[in-house]
């Protein structure tokens, strides 16, 4: 290639023909690949000479590196070389290598990666026309800004512009200073309006940042300065409302939003209060059908929460002026609490079905059957849930004594679907990027290939995404596409090799560790929580530090096989703490085992069922009915034959003894 002697041709041109002649762009605008499938000892070699080149790349002349990708061959990872490249030292020398590269790469993650560095870098420094044409949306609201603001300067359509901005300045937070300039012009123009300016303050106040309020307040006329006034006073003390003189009633629309939002926010603080001062206010303004709806859904479920006396009152209250399912569920939980049969039936089967035709609903309608002694009507329903693969189906199964439904249906794409993957240049890049540890990067890869497939190419995905191990994104492909009868695909057994010998060492049912690591994280090694919990069991740095009784880094516990270990010693801490009850330490799995001994009877044991039912946190609640079906699953998949004892006979057969003295 005698262009590699040119001293002024660009680099990244060459790099270009060295490492996308095998890329193209297929009728679905999938960027595709036709090369045969490589030798793995080849492939291996590239992979290992990509590293070390990455490693020496910020000590390379273009020249150099080049050369370097030339001799590493055709493989997928090399724009990312190029990408990084292109990023260090950013310089407008660069601009033509820039915009080959982001036209080259439009709609992948490589796009972003470059193009987000390249606008700052424009930005700091006043490169207008330059920003103008690279700029496209990464998600970053300063850079958005920006390009507001140099759109409102140039283009002779300011209408256009202004029309974008509402958006940007309606939100319930701060912006960056970068949208000050077009927001002050917008302003002028006279497009800020009162209705606006309260909206805004609403979105702060609820949810938002309250301090913003102050400032917003400034922006009203006089007389409407108090209902900004009202809303920052109900925001920082909800108990403020209970002072109705707050509002003059000049704006009975307003003011009844504010009571509103304050009254739900109060019934969680102080009950008696919100009920004394709602009987006030409903006398003293008009609240609308949504906004009485509200109120009494909230009111119903915070007084059912807290076992209030007017419980039942609201719950009535709730469902018959705007039922919800939500509501519904904790006037059963109320019902059952008390074991009132009669009234369940009764709840059941006048509600509109809508609500009450889900499994959850129609097992408790067939338990209070079996209870008043209605035993036909038990047995038939029974049997139409029995076929379920769900926690309700395995309970329905287990009280009528027969084998469960897995209904396990594999998914069968074409092989025309499955070579669209394969070939795409997306999976490339993404089997790549795991091959060498970069998970993020594969699933920014992956995701964006789905974007860009129909529904039938999507199932495809999870095909491949399963040969390849990667079992995190077949379960999320599944469950997104609500394709759940692929039974082997949506429940590996996967790390069983780090998981079963752990569970086993620990005296811990090896069906139930692996349910438990299904639930945390789809067996996705890398994953983060939003509370710092870590890895495959989705472990908290400082329950391994406990577990370990030494200091344990972050990223150790991204190390399956560490964090597995850890793990199921946490289980085996949880049981020994719960008298060795499954059931209880799956809840403190999620909610901490000293919540779930408040959650415990006081006086007298209750059946397991009703227990999980009346479990007070809807995440803990539905966490133990997931992880429950989980390990029943896994229980059959790791059993050549159904055992006698299975998870839900044991549950259908078994009670919640009280809390000790």
């Amino acid at each position: 290639m005698f262009i590699l002697f040119c001293k002024n041709f660009s680099f990244l041109l060459i790099a270009f023909l060295l490492v996308s002649n095998s890329y193209a762009q297929s009728k679905a605008n999938q960027e595709t690949t036709s090369t045969p499938q490589v030798d793995q000892a080849l492939r291996d070699s590239q992979r290992a000479a990509f590293l070390r080149l990455d490693k020496r790349l910020w000590n390379m002349s273009d020249e150099e590196l080049v050369d370097a990708i030339q001799d590493i061959g055709d493989y997928p990872l090399n724009p990312y070389l190029i990408a990084k490249k292109l990023t260090h030292r950013i310089s407008l020398s660069r601009t033509g290598q820039i915009r080959d590269f982001l036209l080259k790469y439009d709609g992948t993650p490589l796009d972003r990666l470059v193009r987000t560095p390249w606008l700052e870098y424009l930005k700091k420094r006043n490169k207008d026309q330059l920003f103008m044409q690279f700029y496209r949306n990464v998600y970053d609201t300063e850079l958005a800004c920006y390009d507001l603001d140099l759109r409102y300067q140039y283009s002779q359509d300011k209408e256009a512009v202004f029309n974008e901005v509402a958006d940007f300045w309606n939100v319930g937070k701060s912006q960056p200073k970068t949208c000050d300039p077009v927001f002050k012009a917008w302003m002028q123009a006279g497009l800020l309006t009162e209705d606006l300016i309260l909206q805004r303050i609403e979105k702060a106040a609820n949810g938002g940042t309250h301090t913003l309020i102050p400032y917003l307040t400034t922006l009203l006329p006089e007389d409407k300065k108090y209902l900004a006034e009202a809303w920052h006073k109900v925001r920082r003390n909800p108990a403020t409302v209970a002072k109705l003189n707050l509002f003059n009633g000049r704006y009975q629309m307003i003011e009844s939003s504010i009571v509103t939002y304050a009254l739900t926010r109060l019934i969680w603080r102080d009950a008696d209060l919100a009920l004394k001062t709602y009987e006030r206010a409903k006398n003293a303004m008009v609240f609308s059908q949504a906004q009485t709806a509200k109120i009494a859904n909230q009111f119903a479920v915070s007084l059912a929460l807290n076992e209030h006396k007017q419980a039942e009152k609201w719950l009535t209250k709730a469902g018959d002026v705007a039922p919800q399912e939500d509501t519904l569920r904790w006037h059963l939980a109320l019902l059952l609490r008390n074991q009132e049969w009669q009234k369940i039936i009764l709840l059941i089967e006048k509600s509109q079905p809508q609500y009450t035709h889900d499994l959850q609903f129609q097992y408790w309608l067939a338990r209070a059957y079996e209870l008043v002694g209605r035993n036909q009507d038990a047995t038939s329903l029974y049997r139409q849930l029995a076929s379920a693969r769900d926690y309700y189906g395995f309970l329905s199964s287990a009280r009528l004594g027969v084998d469960y439904s897995f209904e396990h249906q594999p998914l069968s794409p074409s092989q025309e679907d499955l070579d669209l993957i394969r070939q795409s240049g997306f999976a490339q890049r993404a089997y790549e990027l795991r091959k060498i540890g970069r998970d993020y990067w594969a699933r920014l890869e992956w995701l964006a290939l789905k974007r860009s497939l129909n529904q039938e190419q999507q199932l495809a995905t999870a095909v491949v995404s399963s040969e390849w191990g990667w079992h995190d994104q077949t379960i999320r492909t599944l469950g997104d596409l609500r394709e759940l009868n692929d039974v082997e695909r949506r429940f590996p057994i996967a790390y069983a090799d780090l998981i079963v010998p752990e569970a086993k060492k620990n005296n811990i049912q090896p069906e139930w560790s692996l349910a438990i690591a299904r639930r945390e994280s789809s067996f996705m090694p890398d994953a983060i929580s939003s509370v710092d919990a870590r890895g495959l069991m989705q472990v908290l740095p400082s329950t391994a530090r406990y577990l370990e009784k030494r200091r344990v880094s972050s990223s150790e516990l991204l190390e399956p096989d560490f964090n597995a270990r850890v793990g199921n010693k946490y289980l085996r801490y949880l049981l020994n703490k719960l008298d060795g009850n499954t059931l209880l330490a799956t809840a403190s799995y999620n909610a901490g085992w000293r919540r779930v001994l408040d959650w415990l009877p006081e006086d007298n044991a209750i059946d397991a069922d009703i227990w999980i039912e009346l479990i007070p946190y809807r995440e803990t609640r539905n966490y133990v009915k997931a992880v429950m079906a989980y390990q029943q699953i896994y229980q059959r998949k790791l059993s050549d034959e159904m055992p006698k004892h299975t998870v839900f006979s044991q549950l259908a057969s078994s009670q919640i003894e009280p809390r000790s003295s």
